[in-house]
């Protein structure tokens, strides 16, 4: 069974539609390798190590598409990590090996895991790094290794490097922390040693930054940006939808829950699972689907810690899993294994290959919609994100930023431009000198 997920996993990243924020990135990385400073040359409101390991892939396989279907791959080799730490914390913890085989069923078929599991997002190395901190934190209570303790602080830091929103995950381990003190399972000095080894591994980075002058620049577009975005949607709507599909998970978990706060053996599992759902929903404005990816391995895991204890017969273990994977993969289905439409997808890569086929290395691109640009140059640094109510009103607000596209187009004289967010296609700027391409309804060419 697990096999066949794993099967669809890697169609479903074959096939389907590429989200504008994977673009984000492998231009990130682009520019990088272009010898942009990241925040200071252009805009970026992430911490920059998916970049970095991007910027390989771009090297290897060039400023073509194949860069971008590469850059899934790796995703996927990513992906594989987590569900092979998802299975060994699950044995870490309960002590059972079908309990872990459960657990990775449950984990990869749960939408929001399945569904931007193999999108390039940074999301996908923090949790890794993040689930192998936690892995080894319960090491060290499993085995009193304080060698697994301070390694746990060494991937706390990486997947804090990797995207700041692992600043859940911190205030969680405060949390656990302060309830191992209470238990006389450690003392202040192990908090304060694994404080100092988290810091002295993320230190590197921000030496750097402060070298290069980048620090303050770094600091209003990773976080005071961030702050200022104003929220978009309803905070219940994703956390809702993800009840709705995975309904019998998560039965399952609310019963495990229940059985692992009465256990002192298991009640630290529970805690760290519950204060993680908790620090994602009360930190973060906008919770799109992949802020939870770091919640549903522990979900997962303790849905299947309740599945295997609940019922002794197999049979039994097995039409439930059955009806618990039923309703998001039949929900998936249409985009996975089962129906092999990537029409879309198409549309997309013959996009960006148009756009390269008329345009030098040279040339630069409008693209505030970040969907044919990742291969060449912007005009401005704000180069996505430029809708009011986001990063363009945010950045505004962080910082004295002047954005007149008109004004930018006008004096970098893009060989491309998108109609995206133009209000005036009439502006004597853009009529004059640009003719609505043979190929495209929106994007525009310059005449000369």
């Amino acid at each position: 069974m697990f096999a066949g997920i794993l099967a669809s996993l890697y169609f479903y990243s074959e096939s389907r539609v590429f989200d504008h924020d994977e673009f984000e990135h492998l231009h990130t990385a682009w520019k990088m390798l272009q010898g942009q400073e990241i925040y200071v040359d252009f805009f970026q409101h992430h911490h920059p190590f998916l970049d970095y390991l991007l910027m390989p892939v771009i090297s290897v396989f060039g400023n073509t598409t194949e860069s971008i279907f590469a850059g899934r791959h790796l995703m996927l080799l990513m992906t594989g990590g987590i569900l092979i730490v998802t299975y060994l914390l699950s044995i870490r913890v309960f002590k059972h090996a079908e309990v872990g085989i459960i657990s990775l069923i449950l984990t990869s078929t749960m939408v929001t895991f399945y569904s931007k599991s193999i999108e390039i997002r940074p999301d996908i190395p923090q949790t890794l790094a993040a689930l192998l901190s936690i892995y080894f934190l319960f090491t060290f209570y499993d085995r009193r290794s304080y060698k697994s303790f301070w390694i746990s602080a060494v991937f706390l830091a990486l997947a804090f490097l990797v995207l700041q929103k692992s600043i859940a995950l911190i205030l969680v381990f405060s949390i656990l922390f302060m309830y191992d003190l209470r238990e006389k399972a450690i003392v202040w000095k192990d908090i304060l040693i694994y404080a100092v080894v988290f810091l002295v591994c993320i230190s590197p980075y921000y030496i750097y930054l402060f070298l290069t002058g980048a620090f303050e620049q770094y600091l209003v577009m990773n976080w005071i940006v961030n702050i200022y975005v104003k929220q978009g949607f309803a905070k219940w709507l994703n956390p809702l939808a993800t009840v709705r599909e995975n309904s019998i998970t998560c039965v399952l978990y609310a019963i495990g829950i229940v059985a692992l706060l009465k256990s002192t053996q298991h009640r630290r599992f529970a805690i760290l699972s519950i204060g993680l759902i908790i620090a994602i929903f009360l930190m973060f404005k906008n919770l799109w689907r992949h802020y939870f990816m770091l919640a549903a391995p522990p979900f997962a895991i303790i849905a299947s810690y309740a599945l295997y204890t609940i019922f002794k017969s197999k049979y039994a273990k097995f039409v439930v899993i059955i009806g618990a994977i039923y309703i998001p993969m039949a929900i998936m289905h249409n985009h996975a294994l089962f129906n092999m439409d990537n029409e879309e997808q198409s549309a997309q890569i013959d996009k960006i290959n148009y756009v390269l086929s008329i345009t030098d290395e040279n040339d630069r691109v409008y693209d505030g919609n970040i969907f044919f640009n990742v291969f060449r140059d912007d005009i401005d640094y704000l180069w996505f994100c430029v809708r009011e109510t986001w990063c363009l009103s945010a950045i505004r607000r962080a910082a004295d930023y002047d954005y007149d596209i008109y004004e930018q187009i006008s004096a970098q004289k893009p060989k491309v431009i998108s109609t995206f967010r133009i209000k005036n296609l009439e502006d004597p700027r853009i009529k004059n000198h640009y003719r609505r391409s043979n190929e495209y309804e929106n994007l525009l060419i310059r005449k000369e």
